[in-house]
């Protein structure tokens, strides 16, 4: 009893040894647990404070990118002239038949067109007796005039302000002449045809941009145009008589009126969705010119010519049904003042019967076939003595 007792003592230091090693060993691991465990939190800390840093920055950048975008916004509605509002391709196409368009750089525009007259004149050559017999000859002339023209138009745009236009056009016309009346016989007529082609007179424009489409004001663009006398001019043609001498016709025909003029005039554009408002105004001179030879008698009469000045003006309404058609009308009217003839040596007189008013009422459609071609028909028809019976075209722009 007493050797146990004794070996308990000294077994007793060992256990507590033993005791104290163990605690120990899981004190530390305790402590490598709590220390990781600080660790990660500081780490969970840090990622916290960098993903509030992010959208901070991310709002900033979107806050910074809503303003510059609302400034550029006020910019563009300040400064109209740098306005360019996106447009459909229906517009644009309606834009460069019935105005002008500046965005892009280079545009080849081929056209038909074609004029029709009928004309019918009643000629009394008498008196009348008795208030009640007319005495004399009584002539119906008749004249059909079919012109066609074939036109190139090349427009150069040289900034989102400046134009310039060359038109170069070839014409054909034929004519029809009848005469009812031959030896003083109601029933008896005579006709001849004549027909001419050549090139017409070519034409230079220069176009600019007043102010660019706001909300409030339209698109205005002056212009300044320089046609000139590259066609065959009308005077001097030498006239043939029929062997009753009833009927009279030229032995050619003009393709252009021999003059150089000028003009200049406005247009303007407004869109108010679905329509699209369109007008111009334009207003023409005529300078004096020289000829060898004025009448159409025989021989060389040597003389001037000035035509009349004339005035002009046109009024429509369009609408864009889709991206790639729209559909137009127009009124349009020229109003040409009488002009001036002189003999060599003397004063120039005005010529009675020269002054003209031509009005029209006409149609058009624009389609864009490709990205970069496009077509328009157009047809009018005539409102007053003046002008063409009807007239129908077709045009081809092609923008690069």
């Amino acid at each position: 009893m007493k050797q146990s007792t004794l070996l308990l003592i000294a077994l007793a230091p060992l256990t507590c040894w033993g005791a104290t090693a163990e605690e120990e060993a899981l004190q530390k691991q305790l402590d490598q647990l709590r220390q990781q465990l600080i660790q990660q939190n500081q780490a969970l800390h840090q990622l916290q404070a960098r993903l509030e840093a992010v959208k901070a920055a991310d709002a900033t950048t979107a806050t910074a990118a809503t303003a510059g975008a609302g400034a550029a916004a006020a910019t563009t509605q300040s400064d109209p002239a740098r306005r360019a509002p996106e447009v459909g391709r229906s517009t644009e196409d309606l834009m460069l038949e019935q105005h002008n368009v500046f965005d892009r750089a280079l545009t080849l525009d081929f056209g038909l067109s074609y004029q029709h007259y009928n004309r019918k004149d009643l000629a009394l050559r008498g008196f009348l007796a008795l208030d009640a017999i007319f005495l004399g000859e009584i002539n119906l002339d008749r004249i059909r005039s079919d012109q066609w023209t074939a036109d190139l138009v090349t427009r150069y745009t040289l900034n989102d302000r400046w134009q310039l236009e060359l038109a170069i056009p070839y014409m054909y016309r034929s004519t029809n002449y009848q005469s009812t009346g031959k030896e003083n016989s109601s029933r008896e007529f005579e006709e001849q045809s004549v027909s001419d082609g050549g090139l017409g007179d070519m034409s230079l424009a220069v176009y600019y941009r007043v102010m660019a489409e706001t909300e409030d004001w339209p698109d205005l663009v002056w212009n300044v145009r320089a046609k000139a006398p590259t066609g065959k001019d009308p005077y001097g043609i030498e006239i043939e008589t029929s062997d009753s001498g009833n009927l009279m016709t030229p032995k050619e025909l003009a393709t252009g009126n021999g003059l150089w003029q000028l003009s200049t005039g406005f247009s303007l554009v407004k869109t108010l969705d679905p329509a699209i408002l369109f007008a111009n105004l334009n207003y023409g001179h005529s300078l004096k010119q020289d000829f060898d030879d004025v009448s159409y008698q025989p021989g060389d009469q040597p003389g001037s010519i000035q035509l009349g000045d004339w005035y002009e003006y046109g009024l429509g309404v369009a609408f864009a049904l889709n991206e790639r058609f729209s559909l137009s009308f127009n009124i349009n009217q020229r109003i040409t003042l009488e002009s001036e003839q002189g003999a060599e040596g003397f004063d120039m007189e005005k010529v009675t019967g020269s002054d003209a008013n031509a009005a029209s009422f006409g149609m058009g459609s624009t389609w864009a076939v490709t990205d970069n071609l496009s077509m328009a028909v157009n047809w009018s028809a005539g409102l007053t003595t003046d002008a063409p019976d009807y007239n129908i075209g077709i045009r081809f722009p092609y923008r690069f």
